[in-house]
């Protein structure tokens, strides 16, 4: 049976997209074409004008795309296909979607799921192996962020127990453990749950996979009708990378310790709320495009991913505040040494002058006076604003 491998992979650029257009200018080809023309017609159509005119897609090549085995060691090369690559950028949030198609595959689409799973998908070059993630940066300063998302498309449904692995994103002809099948009843519950909104095509999805069987009576039509899929998967991983990217700098500080001021801190909140265009609710025309979103949504445990970016934010935020404050009482400390030493100097200037009016009658100057009750009330602000910052400090333990 031959099936349509869609691979989605969240991506972003530090720099800029504006290469891509000269730089893959001469590899168009007419599947590229009709693909670009259709899911631009398709994201106008179904998306509301101000996120569907911020996006650009851009054809990458192809490629033969090796389909490794899951051994430890020196991994077997059991099948090959070709790839052809896809990027979909948005140049005002720096994000992208790099999207692989594999068409008409007839090897066994669980190697390629697992291999996915690994995050092992490695282009042939001719000359060597190159890992694909490590191709876009070099070629084209794009930047892998988080885990790909599988969109598999059949004609026929196919067996349960298949099904079962393709939820699981598991090969079923493992070299690693022989002999074992998977048993999961989320699994199992997520192979017969069928999610579709309309009637052209079924519709299963785990956290990582969409199996999509298309109905016969739609299959001249197949690009369109992959695409009303494909562009859902696609804004929906787009989200992903707002969060994995932001996310993957704020875990990396607090892996490393990193101190970042507030500054720096601004930078990153201003990256994810640059992205809010995104995440609004209404951004589908229609309620049935809404509908499968949000249900796909659930299943890719997005809310999750956001949760535990917002966690880490937090905490970020946290240690940032009390180093801050931390900060401040080192300031205050210095602060009120100083203003000890002034008082201790104003204060012995005019006990002197004391002494020398009463002792040896010389003339006693008023103007000490003065400068030891400033040097008091600059003394009384300093251990004020120490207090302060302590009692603040106190009450973030």
């Amino acid at each position: 049976m031959k099936s349509d491998i869609f691979i989605l992979i969240p991506c972003h650029t530090v720099d800029s997209y504006k290469h891509l257009k000269l730089k893959t200018s001469d590899l168009i080809d007419d599947f590229a074409i009709n693909y670009i023309r259709n899911m631009r017609d398709i994201a106008q159509s179904e998306l509301v004008e101000r996120v569907s005119n911020i996006f650009e897609r851009y054809y990458l090549g192809e490629y033969t795309l090796p389909i490794l085995g899951d051994a430890l060691k020196g991994k077997e090369v059991v099948s090959l296909a070709r790839i052809k690559l896809f990027i979909t950028v948005c140049e005002r949030t720096k994000l992208s979607v790099l999207t692989g198609i594999i068409c008409d595959f007839e090897g066994n689409v669980t190697n390629v799921l697992d291999q996915i799973t690994r995050e092992q998908l490695v282009l042939d070059l001719n000359t060597r192996f190159t890992n694909l993630s490590a191709f876009l940066q070099e070629e084209y300063n794009i930047i892998k962020n988080g885990e790909a998302k599988t969109c598999l498309t059949q004609s026929t449904l196919a067996e349960s127990d298949e099904i079962i692995y393709y939820m699981a994103n598991e090969t079923n002809e493992s070299q690693l453990v022989v002999n074992t099948k998977i048993i999961s009843e989320k699994y199992k519950k997520f192979a017969i749950d069928n999610l579709a909104v309309y009637d052209f095509s079924d519709i299963y999805v785990s956290e990582a996979t969409i199996y999509q069987v298309l109905s016969e009576n739609f299959s001249s039509e197949k690009m369109q009708y992959e695409g009303l899929l494909i562009f859902i998967v696609e804004l929906l991983v787009m989200q992903l990378s707002a969060v994995y990217r932001t996310n993957n700098k704020v875990s990396l500080a607090l892996e490393e310790n990193k101190s970042i001021n507030v500054k720096e801190y601004e930078i990153l909140s201003n990256e994810f709320a640059n992205t809010l265009s995104i995440w609004q609710i209404n951004i589908y025309r229609y309620k049935g495009a809404q509908t499968i979103a949000n249900a796909i949504a659930e299943r890719f445990e997005i809310d999750k991913v956001r949760k535990n970016y917002k966690q880490n934010d937090e905490f970020l935020q946290s240690i940032i505040n009390t180093r801050n404050v931390k900060n401040s009482i080192k300031e205050s400390n210095i602060l009120f040494y100083v203003a000890i030493l002034l008082f201790i100097k104003d204060f012995y200037i005019i006990v002197r002058n004391i002494y020398l009016f009463i002792v040896e009658s010389q003339s006693f100057s008023f103007g000490d006076v003065f400068s030891l009750s400033t040097s008091f009330v600059i003394l009384l602000i300093v251990l004020f604003i120490y207090h302060g910052r302590t009692k603040k400090l106190g009450s973030r333990k």
